[in-house]
């Protein structure tokens, strides 16, 4: 790595010590202050924190080099002490500088998780492969048991990083805690699937339509799937709502205790499997809506950490986004992960979640969704911390931008494919 210099004459220090000429004239004193500083810079993003340190040298310390100064007097004694104060400040700061960024680069980033999803593909595998060490990131990976669950973990600040479906994480903010979303890595592939004797959507009129619970997001996502097609809720259509699990909702399809309803495509290849798709007629899914909400890997990011250890965050979204190119290149990794993760060893259920996911919902570039963060502000917009907020105000675009911008994911992608159905 170059090396730039950080003590020079034209440089100023405000520091309350007596200013020095330059380095050079400490001769071999002004040595080691250097050769310490070139040795504590050893980092790109220390070097911002050292350049706030230059010192410019305006006493000649005849003590020093030797040089015609009387050596004797208060004069001689109070220059020289002098000068040892600043010497030992400027070691001790940039010591301090470059201990505070082994601290940063040792302690590891706790990220709580809540669901296991297919779309979390891409955390797993910057874990597993060691993506995430790879872009200076140490990070604990710890699940939650529930969405109340990471709320109030959420609420006792237990981490740094929280990935969950964004209404949980906003629910949090709303509570008063500072986070800040900054990518995503996908979302559940959802289907509004009806009785095979509904062939269009027009044809619900009248009939019974499962949702969640009111004003859940699964309830806001039933709602706005429903509006896309030209139906009005609640006066086109009843509204039954169900738990937030879309299975519940599929098997009261199948009971014919409703007409219609969404669900995610695991459960409908799970119906595939056992011979009865040909109960359900599918209406529309996530393409033909425009809808890719719900169900998300959402990130988000306490503001702090953000603001002071960029690079860091930085690096968990290299490491995302390369995880996202290393398993679309190697089908392998897919299998590896989801067998690992989700306990997925049927080659076939590996196959649809290969297509499914890794070539489909989950993104190339990992940018934060405001749409999902739009729907939980919708959800808990009463709360006293989302007061007069939007999704743009806590979600943050400009690293997955930044990287984009320098060519990072395109060179991800400057390696061949796996070859096979996949390749492109």
């Amino acid at each position: 790595m170059k090396f730039t210099p950080i003590l020079t004459p034209s440089t100023p220090l405000r520091t309350g010590f007596p200013q020095i000429e330059t380095v050079s004239d400490y001769g071999d004193a002004g040595d080691v202050m250097l050769s310490t500083a070139k040795h504590l810079a050893f980092s790109s993003r220390n070097e911002d924190k050292i350049l706030r340190l230059r010192l410019r040298m305006t006493l000649r310390y005849s003590l020093i080099r030797g040089q015609e100064r009387d050596l004797d007097g208060p004069k001689h004694v109070e220059r020289t002490l002098a000068f040892c104060n600043s010497l030992v400040f400027f070691v001790v700061a940039l010591f301090a500088a470059w201990l505070a960024e082994v601290s940063a680069v040792e302690r590891p980033i706790t990220v709580i998780s809540y669901p296991d999803r297919p779309a979390k593909l891409p955390l797993w595998l910057a874990q597993d492969a060691g993506l995430f060490q790879k872009y200076g990131v140490k990070v604990e990976i710890k699940p939650a048991k529930s969405g109340e669950d990471l709320v109030e973990r959420i609420a006792r600040d237990e981490a740094q990083v929280y990935v969950a479906t964004a209404n949980w994480i906003v629910s949090g903010i709303g509570d008063g805690k500072d986070l800040v979303f900054f990518a995503n890595t996908g979302y559940s592939v959802l289907k509004l699937v009806a009785r095979p004797t509904i062939s269009r959507p027009e044809d619900l009129k009248g009939k019974r339509v499962g949702t969640g619970e009111a004003n859940s997001s699964q309830d806001r996502i039933t709602r706005e799937t429903l509006r896309r097609l030209g139906l009005v809720p609640e006066r086109d259509v009843t509204l039954v709502p169900f738990g937030s699990r879309s299975i519940q909702r599929l098997n009261a399809l199948l009971k014919g205790e409703i007409d219609a309803t969404t669900s995610n495509e695991d459960n409908l290849f799970e119906l595939e499997r056992r011979g009865e798709i040909s109960k359900v007629r599918v209406l529309a899914d996530n393409e033909s809506l425009k809808l890719f909400i719900g169900a998300g890997v959402d990130f988000a990011v306490t503001r702090p950490l953000l603001a002071n250890s960029r690079a860091v965050v930085r690096g968990i979204v290299q490491a995302l986004g390369d995880a996202i190119a290393l398993v679309r290149r190697e089908r392998a990794q897919a299998d590896r992960i989801y067998g690992r993760y989700l306990n997925v060893k049927d080659p076939t259920l590996l196959e649809f979640m290969y297509r499914t996911y890794v070539h489909g919902a989950i993104p190339e570039r990992p940018y934060p969704k405001l749409d999902n963060v739009a729907l939980g502000i919708e959800e808990f917009g009463a709360k006293p911390g989302l007061k007069g907020k939007r999704a743009q105000d806590i979600t943050d675009l400009s690293l997955v931008k930044e990287l984009e911008g320098e060519g990072f994911f395109t060179g991800l992608y400057r390696q061949p494919p796996e070859p096979g159905k996949y390749g492109e």
